[in-house]
């Protein structure tokens, strides 16, 4: 099994109000989208939603873009639960968006973006 293989790769775009997240696999198929508040109480039900995809041997890398604003009560609560936590720069993630055909903005697409950079 090729290393990338063992992983679920989780793009996050953050918001002040809520985050969406994207899960994709190896291959980069979309899998699943998420969305929820910001707010810790929140981000359990969040990691249980992921515990639940992550098959036998698979194991979760969350990408956040914005470790520092909105997404670092997040960040700290996965960190805190023994989570894979990568910080995705922003420019990557604008980069992989624009070597697309669509010229979609939207938070899902945003969070996939974050997600394939990982794969990477």
């Amino acid at each position: 099994m090729h290393e990338k293989q063992k992983y679920l790769y989780v793009g996050v775009d953050l918001h002040k109000q809520h985050h969406v997240a994207v899960v994709i696999n190896c291959w980069q198929e979309k899998l699943v989208e998420i969305k929820f508040e910001n707010k810790p109480s929140a981000f359990s039900t969040f990691l249980l939603d992921i515990d639940k995809m992550t098959e036998e041997g698979l194991k979760p890398v969350f990408g956040l873009e914005d470790v520092g604003g909105h997404g670092r009560a997040l960040a700290q609560y996965l960190t805190d639960h023994g989570q894979v936590v990568k910080e995705v720069n922003p420019a990557l993630s604008y980069a992989e968006r624009k070597s697309h055909m669509t010229t979609q903005k939207s938070d899902s697409w945003d969070a996939e973006c974050v997600a394939r950079i990982l794969v990477r």
